[in-house]
């Protein structure tokens, strides 16, 4: 298994190679869909394993200003930062979720499960540490 350091390098290799398959360039429509019907717009949102984080921008420029982005590497955090620039720099972080503690009303995310081999005990981790996220 890797260290957080080679995930990182693994990830930040991937958004320089421009190997994102999975970013659609846009909020992908189910997400949308969801985002569109929340009314709390104070509702504290983690986005985990953001990548370019098109959801989040969605979020921030309808009104919710209590979104939280976080991915392993810092190129998709840049890329949101310079697409919306007065989105609050602390709500950017740069980490491991394994290894980031907080408390969310919402979580949500696209493909970030899908990133961890089926093989590893990740996605048992997953569910536990969304599950303590609340």
């Amino acid at each position: 298994m890797l260290n957080t350091q080679e995930k990182k390098s693994y990830w930040s290799q991937r958004y320089k190679d421009n190997k994102t398959g999975w970013d659609v360039g846009v909020p992908s429509a189910p997400l949308k869909a969801y985002i569109d019907q929340i009314t709390n717009k104070d509702l504290k949102i983690l986005i985990p394993g953001a990548g370019n984080s098109y959801e989040a921008e969605y979020l921030f420029n309808n009104g919710f200003k209590n979104v939280y982005v976080l991915d392993i590497t810092n190129e998709p955090l840049e890329a949101l930062r310079k697409r919306v620039p007065s989105f609050p720099l602390s709500q950017l972080i740069e980490g491991n979720f394994f290894e980031y503690n907080d408390c969310f009303d919402l979580i949500l995310e696209q493909t970030f499960f899908c990133s961890f081999p089926p093989t590893l005990n990740n996605r048992k981790l997953y569910a536990k540490k969304i599950d303590l996220s609340f």
